[in-house]
């Protein structure tokens, strides 16, 4: 609208002339007023409003708010509106209250200090017991804390209530089921924990009902009948006072948390609505549930992790139905190509596969979403693959689905029918089912850390995510950060994954930015989810350790050591690859690895760290990893070695080796054989380059820990260069199962936000016939790797279960006086009782280099050392040409090769 006014209709009419001489008189002699005398004071300005939109104050227990700064002799009131109608006033006048309190001379907050680190410079307010009488109707109202010096209001907040809400009810909640649960006649009941709503209501087969309020905990109860519930669905009606929605009574309709399957989320359809569904019943359930066997049950040193995309295991593979690719129903037609690789690796010795977030997510639309046509390319630079990508990214049915919306229940998108909540349920199951009896255990990657739709924050406004000092919601890339610190945001956490675990016979947990919920939370979790699958089952949890600020001890690596729980070892995986996952430009070529030439084949962009010292130094971080990246672990003759710390951190911070996750390749960042595109020098064949990708799964499967590899890097799987390919659609994320081709130079450039800054770097290399690799290749690399897999599942003296075994066990005896490129490891040979003893000594060399090498070691002069059954009856004929000389100690080993010696 134009900013003007209308000349017919002017703000303030013109004085007249005589008047404005009249007035321009008065102000010169500094007096209006009537009879000669001095002009009257002029009447002091009304008090203005002041805003309290924020919530500063932090009402921590029942007895003690905490108040940000210091008191100076100030006083505090807290008021309270139940109609949200509060006013305060720079004069101290606070209308619209039902009632104020004083809360008393500031003090310090004496044990709370150490819950709330974060409040050091706090000051703590007493709340009197008239208001803590009636606090469980207080935190249903409008609260304000005033603070207040002669009667002048200086500042005015409202508050944040996660802490006592938390000390107000989450002990009576505790012993209350959340959610939707069956009594014996399948009558069903429904529990929603809503403390500070004013109503709440159910809507269920299309009929409302009210929900009754349990005072002590907080939690809202309906009971239906099972004829008028059963199959339908439901939401409910949550009436809330609202800080950060106008400072209101809201009425939000909602999805239960606890939601254990729903109908489609299709945009521009009705509100999505969760099912009132027994998972115990018959129609829920494919046939065999009941009788199927579970997994195999593994110690954690014993596994060997996969992790896979759901969709991308299907959607390009052309044995799968049409309709089920892409789909849970996928894994159960054993024939394909996909099941019949994954059943191949589980014959080796793969034990577990590692899907990517398959509970219901926000980013795909299940009614709805559609998969745009690529035509083929033949110029490995072309954009056009990108540019319709970019224009579909948020309508396809392709995402990664780290932004949650329920966490207990299976998204629909994988299911063949989306708008039926039973159907998701009985085909997740089915996947399940047909993991397992191809010999494989399911992890699920979960993602607590944070979340996509805000609904929990309808249901109790300001409690299940993190707040900042403001009390503003905060925010980590897609998504709302949650809060497991609160113990209601830790029970929705703990209970989902006991449903994963019970009711769908999940095996194990990959948590989402793990370092962001509390050590505590995790070890309380894994023991509440230990006791629900009960002692015959071995439940294995583990993630992402980074190291973050947090406002408590938080799950990091360091802070992980000793309790099992795994953490992705990056020590290992910038060694191998060489750089580091941010790189970019210049720094992704010239910043090379142990596999991809660094000191022993520079490429023609060295960087500035690319010397043989810097070489070694990384080869000595790999030695650390392989002996369990143990804290203390001492290599033998080596002291004060510079290759104990990585930047600043700890090389070895586990401790025990099934605290560790020895990866070279994820879902983050560029497939490991793209990565190493960048870095191998240009002449390097690619028979070479897929020699060094065995070279790098290889050095995961035989150290100890727990190897993980990226599904496909078996099969030199590439994403174009893709670094972050969470929204590139199936098109740059497919997999070819039939090892064909890896698809490097027919797919085009990769999505412009995250790799456009890369493109003048990445296209010559595209360009290059020397990346792309022959079926033949790629058949031999992944049955190198299958050798490898057997190799490790043979005996467990690579699988060592304790820092003890470990430090008796393995030694490097290259370690004093380094040769690049290669690294050997012996377990065993000392004497000392290592793991099964299915061999006297165990000598391994992992030569990266471009020429064979040689190395003695003396003690084992006179040994009978063979290469292992696995790899002499292997299908890798290069490997088989390594040799030992008994009469010298002397090892021999190809170019590009892991050989494994055993002594029997």
């Amino acid at each position: 609208m134009p900013n003007h006014t209308r000349p017919d209709t002017p703000r303030f009419a013109p004085l007249r002339r005589s008047a404005r001489v009249a007035l321009l008189l008065c102000l010169a002699i500094a007096g209006c007023g009537g009879s000669g005398s001095a002009m009257a004071p002029p009447p002091p300005p009304p008090p203005t409003t002041v805003a309290f939109n924020d919530a500063q104050a932090l009402w921590l227990t029942q007895a003690v708010i905490a108040w940000p700064g210091a008191s100076s002799g100030h006083t505090f009131r807290l008021y309270t509106s139940a109609a949200a109608n509060l006013a305060v006033k720079s004069d101290g006048t606070v209308t619209g209250a039902d009632a104020s309190f004083d809360l008393g001379a500031p003090s310090g907050l004496g044990s709370l200090a150490a819950s709330y680190p974060q409040l050091s410079g706090n000051i703590a307010l007493g709340v009197p017991a008239t208001a803590t009488t009636q606090l469980r109707t207080l935190l249903k109202t409008q609260l304000v804390v005033v603070e207040l010096s002669a009667a002048q209001v200086l500042r005015a907040t409202q508050l944040q209530l996660q802490g006592v809400l938390d000390d107000s009810y989450a002990a009576a909640a505790a012993g209350q089921a959340l959610g939707l649960s069956f009594a014996a006649d399948a009558t069903p009941t429904f529990r929603l924990w809503a403390p500070t709503a004013v109503k709440v209501q159910i809507g269920v087969g299309g009929v409302l009902h009210d929900m009754a309020l349990d005072a002590a905990s907080g939690v809202w109860r309906y009971t239906g009948s099972a004829a008028s519930t059963n199959a339908s669905y439901y939401s409910y009606a949550v009436q809330v006072y609202a800080r950060t929605d106008g400072n209101a009574i809201r009425t939000y309709t909602v999805t239960d948390p606890y939601a254990v399957t729903l109908n489609a989320d299709a945009s521009g359809g009705p509100p999505q609505q969760a099912m009132v569904a027994d998972l115990g019943s018959a129609a829920l359930k494919p046939a065999g549930w009941d009788a199927a066997p579970l997994a195999l049950q593994l110690d954690p040193e014993d596994i060997v992790l996969y992790e896979l995309h759901l969709r991308d295991f299907s959607i390009n593979d052309p044995s799968v139905t049409l309709a089920n690719r892409g789909k849970y129903l996928a894994f159960t037609e054993g024939a394909s190509a996909g099941m019949t690789h994954l059943k191949r690796l589980a014959a080796a010795g793969l034990s577990h596969v590692h899907l990517l977030p398959v509970f219901d997510i926000a980013s795909v639309d299940e009614g709805s979403c559609t998969t745009p046509a690529i035509p083929a390319v033949t110029n490995p630079a072309d954009k056009g693959p990108e540019i319709i990508q970019s224009t579909t990214r948020d309508t396809d049915c392709f995402n990664w689905g780290y932004d949650p919306k329920h966490y207990g229940a299976p998204d629909g998108s994988y299911s063949s029918n989306a708008g039926d909540g039973a159907v998701r349920v009985r085909e997740f199951r089915s996947m399940v089912q047909s993991l397992h009896q191809a010999g494989l255990s399911l992890v699920m990657d979960v993602v607590y850390n944070h979340m996509a739709s805000n609904y929990l924050d309808q249901v109790v406004p300001g409690y299940y995510y993190r707040l900042d000092n403001a009390g503003n919601i905060t925010h980590t890339s897609c998504c709302t950060d949650a809060a497991p610190e609160f113990l209601m945001v830790e029970r929705l956490m703990t209970d989902t994954l006991r449903t994963w675990v019970t009711q769908y016979r999940v095996d194990g947990f990959r948590f989402d930015i793990m370092a962001a919920i509390p050590k505590a939370v995790m070890l309380r979790a894994k023991t509440a989810v230990d006791a629900a699958a009960g002692p015959a089952r071995k439940i294995y949890f583990y993630g992402e350790g980074w190291t973050g600020a947090q406002n408590f001890v938080a799950s990091t690596q360091a802070n992980m050591a000793g309790t099992g729980l795994g953490t992705f070892n990056d020590r290992i995986r910038d060694a191998i690859r060489g750089g580091g996952p941010f790189d970019g430009g210049a720094a992704l070529v010239g910043n090379q690895g142990f596999i991809d030439g660094e000191c022993w084949d520079p490429n023609a962009q060295p960087a500035g760290s690319a010397t043989c010292a810097d070489l070694q130094l990384r080869q000595g971080w790999i030695r650390r990893s392989l002996a369990g990246g143990l804290q203390g672990y001492v290599l033998a003759g080596v002291s004060g070695a510079a290759d104990t710390s990585y930047f600043g951190q700890s090389v070895g911070y586990a401790g025990q080796p099934r605290d560790l996750i020895n990866y070279a390749s994820s879902h983050d960042g560029e497939t490991l054989y793209d990565i190493s595109q960048y870095k191998h020098p240009a002449a390097t064949s690619a028979a070479d380059r897929a020699r060094s990708q065995v070279v790098a799964l290889g050095t995961l499967l035989v150290g100890q820990g727990i190897p993980f590899i990226h599904a496909g890097d078996e099969l030199l799987r590439s994403k174009a260069f893709d670094r972050n390919s969470y929204n590139s659609g199936d098109w740059f994320n497919r997999i070819d199962w039939s090892g064909t081709s890896n698809y490097i130079n027919l797919m085009g450039l990769p999505q412009a936000t995250d790799n456009s800054a890369n493109w003048a770097v990445m296209t010559p290399i595209l360009m290059s016939a020397n990346i792309v690799p022959t079926a033949t290749t790629i058949a031999a690399t992944r049955d190198a790797v299958l050798d490898l897999l057997r190799v490790r599942r043979s005996t467990s003296m690579f699988r060592l279960h304790t820092p003890a075994e470990v430090a008796a066990c393995v030694q490097f005896p290259d370690a004093i006086s380094q040769v690049n490129g290669l690294i050997v490891m012996q377990i065993g040979g000392a004497g000392a009782a290592c793991g099964d003893g299915a061999y006297r000594s165990i000598v391994v060399l992992i030569n990266a280099g471009k020429a064979a090498q040689t190395y003695a070691i003396p003690a084992l002069t006179g040994h009978a050392l063979v290469l292992h059954p696995a790899q002499a009856a292997g299908a890798d004929a290069i490997a088989k040409s390594s040799s030992y000389a008994a009469a010298t100690g002397a090892f021999s080993v190809p170019a590009r090769t892991i050989a494994v010696f055993v002594e029997p």
